[in-house]
């Protein structure tokens, strides 16, 4: 597949600001690609730095941040899921939000002994997943073109927020598209403005995704039909509410 063209089509169909970031559940590296040599502070932290170049993170790596460990599917000890449960009790210490449960946190099925991140445009072998940040309008041109993101038979519903990574294994262990609203947690290591969320979209739908992209003529256009629709059913409403 050309990732290179693959990343074109998404820069200029759906005007991503951030290059996509390719990602693969492997147990070693591919010849001549980068060990990283340091833990990241967050799961997340990895995604920026795939960004830039290809590296391959041991699975040993990513628990500087226990919860992006346990949701990429790494073993951890008991002592480090009882971490992880207080971790979420502190997320959720406002009474008005739903405790979290170690349980309830998505985990990837895919066993590994790291990762390997990168670029897509350059990506040197089949990713697992492809992740980009994109605003609520590029979300819904995504789904206007390609399958729906998920809800239907889904608990949780269409949209993820606390873990932001908890999409990416939503994402692989339902092999459909995903987006995630984002987290505290994930702002802060990311530095990723409000206005964006998480898009994951699994290896087995990029050929889908690429073709869908292959179709839209205008970008511009349909960015501003969505927004135009959304208008106009802001007027109706407020409308009815007089």
């Amino acid at each position: 597949m050309d990732f290179y063209r693959l990343t074109e089509l998404l820069q200029e169909k759906l005007l991503l600001e951030l290059p996509p970031v390719a990602l693969a559940f492997a147990d070693e590296p591919p010849p001549g690609v980068t060990v990283m040599g340091k833990e990241s502070p967050s799961f997340c932290t990895f995604w920026r730095w795939g960004e830039r170049s290809t590296f391959y993170a041991k699975a040993d790596q990513h628990l500087g941040c226990l919860i992006g460990g346990m949701v990429s599917g790494f073993p951890m000890t008991q002592e480090q899921l009882g971490e992880v449960q207080g971790l979420l009790e502190e997320m959720c210490s406002d009474e008005s939000v739903p405790l979290d449960n170690v349980e309830d946190v998505p985990r990837v099925n895919k066993q590994s002994k790291g990762i390997l991140y990168g670029p897509l445009w350059q990506f040197p072998s089949d990713p697992d997943l492809v992740i980009f940040w994109a605003s609520m309008f590029q979300a819904a041109i995504l789904q206007d073109v390609t399958q729906p993101l998920v809800w239907k038979g889904n608990s949780q519903g269409a949209y993820f927020g606390r873990p932001a990574c908890g999409v990416l294994a939503v994402a692989m262990n339902t092999q459909q598209n995903s987006y995630s609203l984002g987290c505290v947690g994930m702002r802060a290591y990311t530095q990723i403005p409000g206005e964006l969320g998480l898009i994951a979209i699994p290896g087995s739908k990029l050929q889908a995704l690429m073709d869908a992209l292959s179709g839209i003529d205008d970008p511009k256009a349909k960015i501003q039909a969505y927004q135009d629709k959304v208008r106009a059913a802001q007027e109706a409403q407020a409308q009815q509410n007089r």
